[in-house]
């Protein structure tokens, strides 16, 4: 019994040290006119289908939609349905994330949902009001170099950010 007493503490430590990670930092209003926030950010790929959409908020806050289209129309329809009818994702924490402007840097922090209890981090750079380019992800054990253009798409209306993962 004296050996579980003193176990349980030490358990409890390293309970909370792996789930460090499971916390998104503090969002952080986006002050100024870097970005447009009254819409959404998509990629392009090679087959000019849409997709990784990010609805961006000047409070700092966004929701990875996650998906693709074979138009900006089947995304905007995409997003309706899923986003603005229907409220699932707001309990999701892996589709909430924050981001953070300065200058013409962008970081954008999610929680990995390959990786439980581990956050990942892309980073890059505001090209124009409509464009941003992320040039590296990172998380705890691993940098990788990219080349990702996200371009604005006017969207309304938004989902609502509120949630109770990000403070």
């Amino acid at each position: 019994m004296k050996n579980l007493i003193l176990l349980m503490p030490i358990m409890l430590f390293a309970q909370s040290c792996l789930e460090k990670d499971d916390v998104l930092p503090k969002a952080i209003p986006s002050i100024g006119n870097k970005l447009k926030f009254d819409g959404y950010y998509h990629q392009i790929n090679n087959d000019n289908e849409i997709y990784r959409p990010l609805i961006m908020y000047c409070n700092g806050v966004l929701i990875n939609v996650g998906g693709f289209g074979n138009s900006l129309e089947e995304m905007d329809e995409y997003i309706k349905k899923n986003y603005i009818q229907d409220a699932w994702y707001k309990n999701n924490k892996y589709k909430w994330g924050v981001f953070y402007i300065e200058d013409n840097f962008i970081r954008i922090n999610q929680l990995s949902q390959d990786y439980p209890h581990r956050e990942f981090i892309q980073e890059g750079v505001i090209l124009n009001d409509t464009t941003f380019k992320i040039t590296k992800y990172s998380s705890r054990d691993r940098i990788i170099e990219r080349d990702e253009v996200y371009h604005f798409r006017q969207f309304s209306p938004k989902p609502d950010s509120t949630n109770v993962f990000i403070k």
